[in-house]
């Protein structure tokens, strides 16, 4: 892989924490929602006392925060997303500019794996990694120049 390559590699990478932490919110808000059900559970080492503290409510606004949290995430990687999408649509309208847009999109908008890029195109892992190296060196002209890790 070369210098050019790498950076348009990391650079079409760089929202992956952010759906990870999305994910990551959206696990912890599953588990407050499921913990709000009418059904209490008995816990024979933890029994509630008389502190003024509403469960209910504090449930409520923990859900209230996640919620808040993972739009705002959710508003960052749309924005990303759209950037990249313009950086990929540089490639140009050729047939096989129209395959490696396909295979950065799938790959970096819709985070698929290596192996659903492949099966969806219809060729082997190495023709994908091929084409995914050559519209690395195309698209790195019109990758903004900025610091990547954030």
């Amino acid at each position: 892989m070369t210098d050019k390559q790498f950076y348009a590699k990391e650079w079409l990478n760089r929202m992956y924490h952010v759906v990870n932490k999305i994910e990551s919110l959206e696990r912890k808000r599953d588990n407050v929602v499921s913990s709000m059900s009418g059904i209490g559970k008995y816990d024979a080492e933890h029994i509630p006392a008389q502190t003024g503290e509403n469960a209910s409510e504090s449930k409520n606004i923990a859900y209230s925060i996640l919620s808040e949290q993972i739009e705002k995430e959710y508003s960052r990687l749309m924005m990303e997303d759209n950037r990249t999408l313009e950086v990929i649509n540089t490639l140009g309208n050729t047939p096989e500019a129209e395959l490696m847009k396909a295979i950065l999109i799938d790959r970096y908008l819709n985070r698929l794996s290596w192996e659903q890029i492949a099966k969806l195109q219809n060729y082997g892992p190495t023709r994908t990694y091929e084409l995914h190296s050559i519209a690395l060196e195309k698209i790195y002209p019109s990758i903004p120049r900025e610091i990547i890790a954030e």
